[in-house]
């Protein structure tokens, strides 16, 4: 066998992401291919050939055995260290978790309180500025109804004053009106009997 098919099977051997099914299968087409080129080679071989062979291919499968199981302890010692790692920063996340986790809690806490605060002296500010606007109004209104009740009692007095003055001045032209017709009736009754003593004396005197 050639040592680059010694290479080759080394090399398939310490593969580890083929089967043993798939190894064995890889190594028999090899053999195969070996036999195929050199078929005369079995009846030249010697037995002591045969043996070296032998003992060459158990050295070369010992060494891969070990070479083998010296890439799985490297691949245990790997997942290990990894397995480790993993846990190192599983356990610092969470404890970063954690902490963020009571750190916003503390911020929200805050943020909470500031802001409740913040409210109830906004809402004690507008309960003072609504109770001055309605003190303020309150008194505005009454000022003004005062005003209004003095305006009304002046424009009332006034107009009883008014209406009286009117009142009298109405009784007045009425009892001016009632002489004056009077006056004038007296006037046309003597007239009138006047008129008619003189035709009465006219009619007598004839």
């Amino acid at each position: 066998m050639s040592p680059n098919r010694a290479e080759i099977i080394k090399a398939i051997l310490t593969n580890n992401t083929l089967s043993e099914d798939k190894k064995s299968e890889i190594i028999a087409e090899i053999m195969e291919e070996f036999q195929k080129t050199y078929p005369d080679l079995q009846y030249h071989a010697t037995k002591a050939d045969v043996k070296e062979t032998e003992l060459k291919l158990q050295k070369e499968i010992e060494n891969v055995k070990l070479e083998i199981e010296e890439v799985r302890r490297e691949i245990k010692e790997v997942e290990t260290k990894l397995t480790k790692d993993i846990k190192e920063i599983e356990a610092k996340l969470t404890k970063e978790i954690k902490e963020l986790d009571l750190k916003l809690t503390k911020d929200i806490k805050e943020v909470e309180a500031k802001l409740t605060k913040n409210i109830k002296e906004v809402e004690a500010k507008l309960t003072k500025d609504i109770k001055e606007v309605e003190a303020k109004l309150t008194k505005d209104i009454k000022e003004v109804e005062a005003k209004l009740t003095k305006d009304i009692k002046e424009v009332e007095a006034k107009l009883t004053k008014e209406i009286k003055e009117l009142d009298l001045k109405l009784t007045k032209d009425i009892k001016d009106t009632k002489f004056s017709m009077l006056k004038w009736q007296f006037i046309f009754w003597i007239t009138q009997m006047s008129a008619l003593i003189a035709i009465l004396y006219k009619f007598i005197h004839k």
